[in-house]
């Protein structure tokens, strides 16, 4: 299987659905995963439950329905099921008689560091639990999200984010301007790398030092940088003060949604430079190289689906670990479990057409031709 974009998520993952206060007491919200659709909804005691996206009755989506007091009701004809995914009521039947024995398909799901997760194709045992980022939530760190759906396959976006040497790209935002790559490790489902990173004067670079309190009088400043890839998210740390969780949720074959949260320490004597440089940091430089991010993954996507044989030529130790775990990870569910074709139709997004694999955007993030 040489084209990456043919390279799927072993689907019995803790994958985010959406963030936990996107989903208030009573509301409903699709999932997509893989190109099926779930239902994630909070009852009126604050329970959240995951179901199949699809009414017993007529298949109908469920998410565009209401939630009625534990229940999710069917927009259609009102059926209403339980959390457990049996068939509760149906407004228009005999008081007195027996229900049909129905029931909608029911996921895992928690809630775990300010999201709300499920396992898309259930397990005995369920996997570990989702990762914990209590270590940095309030206290002494600041945080802030910068979320996004990206227009590309999930390996696309990994292999991305582990891979430091790109920085090229970011020349204008980036905020340092020399890497080395001092270790790596690979595991089963683990890929670890250690970088140093150099700053010097440059705006951006300017910025991140004051918001890591560094020595502002010296002429560059170094820190370690350790990425790791845990089957299948991702997370770095920027010396001791700051921290970035990245969760995935791939879509489609072409469109992935990441949530990310950026942890920045605030130090003491700093927290005033911190709070005057965060969001300039944020929207200045995290902002602009999320665009570049997101405009060279679909330029990625379209190159491998277009030239999805033709040899590359990857000099990043860090980013061919990553991608082989991401293939031996994907072939070892294969071989247990078989395509998740045979078991779970694909859906459209929202109805419409979608823009073909090969076309372009019409410029680059930066607005040049």
């Amino acid at each position: 299987m040489s084209n990456l974009c043919d390279i799927g998520v072993d689907p019995r993952c803790w994958y985010p659905a959406c963030r936990t206060d996107e989903l208030g007491q009573g509301r409903t919200r699709e999932v997509r995963f893989l190109g099926r659709s779930f239902v994630v909804f909070r009852d009126r005691t604050g329970a959240v439950h995951c179901l199949d996206n699809a009414c017993a009755h007529r298949r109908v989506a469920l998410h565009e329905g209401e939630v009625s007091d534990c229940n999710i009701v069917c927009p259609y004809h009102g059926w209403e099921f339980g959390p457990d995914g049996t068939l509760a009521r149906i407004p228009y039947w005999e008081p007195d008689a027996a229900l049909p024995r129905l029931r909608v398909r029911t996921f895992p799901v928690t809630e775990r560091s300010g999201l709300v997760w499920f396992v898309p194709e259930p397990v005995d045992p369920l996997p570990p639990p989702p990762p914990d980022t209590a270590a940095w939530d309030g206290g002494a760190w600041f945080s802030f999200r910068q979320d996004r759906v990206f227009p590309n396959h999930y390996g696309i976006g990994l292999i991305n984010g582990m891979d430091y040497t790109h920085f090229h790209l970011h020349r204008k935002y980036q905020p340092w301007s020399h890497l080395d790559l001092r270790d790596l490790s690979a595991e089963e489902d683990r890929v670890f790398g250690a970088y140093e990173v150099t700053s010097g004067q440059g705006r951006a670079e300017r910025v991140l030092r004051m918001l890591l309190g560094s020595d502002r009088g010296a002429s560059t400043v170094s820190y370690p940088l350790e990425v790791h890839y845990d089957y299948p998210h991702h997370h770095a740390h920027l010396g001791d003060g700051m921290v970035v969780w990245v969760f995935f949720r791939p879509e489609l074959r072409d469109r992935v949604t990441v949530y990310i949260t950026l942890y920045i320490k605030a130090r003491r004597g700093t927290r005033r430079l911190r709070q005057l440089a965060e969001p300039f940091f944020r929207r200045l430089v995290l902002a602009k190289i999320q665009e570049q991010d997101a405009w060279i993954g679909e330029r990625e996507q379209v190159a491998w689906e277009t030239r999805p044989d033709e040899p590359r030529c990857e000099l990043n130790p860090v980013s061919a670990a990553a991608e082989r775990l991401l293939r031996s990870r994907w072939q070892a569910y294969l071989d247990e479990a078989g395509p998740p074709a045979d078991r779970w139709p694909a859906v459209p997004v929202d109805g419409r057409a979608r823009r073909p694999a090969n076309a372009l955007g019409a410029g680059r993030p930066d607005g040049s031709a």
